[in-house]
């Protein structure tokens, strides 16, 4: 007897790839397993024209996908991880991150070109805080303006010369199949990404072990501590809510590399971290790095 599942969703071009990726991992995993699709539009999909930044830190591309995980309507969820805030639902459960596409972000440009080759004045599109002040740094000359829409909209209005560029994750547009210039990238020590940035994460409620039990098939675990320190740190500095904030766990041959910023308005200097630590000691790190910008701020 064939099993069915159904996968809450976004509409977006973006959402519904990235919830096939996990469709395919399921069936590859159970054959014979029919998995459906439950579209849902988002107040962030609505609402083209609040930045995300007056949001908080509520979800705003998440509750709705939720709502219809607890009401039993769906079985599952799947989200971009950086979508996610740090507090959820009592009755609901991240319960497995897939293999991670690349966490670096990109400047998307006309013309392919590096940020040290934007002209002086140029228009940047962004609707992210932690981005903005950490490009800031680099390029304070730039005009910043808030930018909405889906990845093929802001690419567009790029191409459109409504902005002269844009700053989006690797990964949506790898997924998505994109062309990513080689002058295009930021190196991670340049702009840190979103906590979670380029992972997937498979949502479930607490009250249904049957699902539970799937999922966690396709977890891949050092993803899983790589996207959960970095979630510590967010949660620690407030969850993006009382600041811009952005962190990477980095595994490499000798162990890991932690970068995290925060950001809090009113200063004007943005707390930055690198730190080499281990496996054994990454979340201790994360939480008390986290504590100590904020200890450094409120002391302020």
């Amino acid at each position: 007897m064939k099993q069915k599942l159904v996968i809450a969703t976004r509409g977006s071009k973006l959402a519904l790839i990235q919830s096939e990726i996990v469709k395919q991992l399921l069936v590859a995993k159970f054959p014979g397993l029919v998995v459906e699709f439950l579209e849902v539009t988002t107040l962030g999909d609505t609402d083209q024209k609040t930045p995300l930044g007056s949001f908080g830190n509520t979800g705003v591309f998440v509750k709705g996908i939720e709502d219809k995980l607890i009401s039993g309507e769906a079985d599952l969820a799947v989200h971009s991880l950086k979508d996610v805030p740090s507090e959820m639902h009592a009755d609901l459960l991240l319960a497995a991150f897939p293999e991670r596409e690349d966490a670096r972000d990109v400047l998307v440009t006309a013309h392919g070109i590096n940020w040290r080759s934007l002209k002086p004045g140029g228009v940047m599109g962004t609707s992210s805080p932690a981005r903005q002040e950490q490009l800031k740094l680099l390029r304070p000359d730039l005009v910043y303006k808030d930018i909405r829409g889906n990845v093929e909209t802001r690419v567009q209005k790029v191409l459109n010369e409504e902005y002269d560029a844009t700053i989006l994750a690797a990964a949506g547009l790898k997924r998505m199949g994109y062309k990513i210039e080689t002058e295009s990238w930021f190196a991670l020590d340049e702009m840190v990404p979103s906590p979670g940035q380029g992972a997937l994460v498979i949502q479930v409620r607490k009250n249904n072990p049957f699902v539970l039990e799937m999922v966690r098939q396709l977890n891949d675990n050092k993803v899983e501590k790589q996207v959960m320190a970095e979630r510590v740190f967010m949660h620690e500095i407030g969850g993006g809510c009382r600041f811009p904030v952005a962190a990477h766990a980095e595994i490499t041959a000798n162990g890991i590399i932690f970068r995290g910023i925060a950001f809090k308005p009113g200063f004007n200097k943005l707390k930055k971290i690198k730190i080499e630590t281990t496996e054994n000691e990454l979340f201790e790190m994360a939480r008390s790095e986290a504590k100590q910008i904020i200890s450094k701020y409120n002391s302020k």
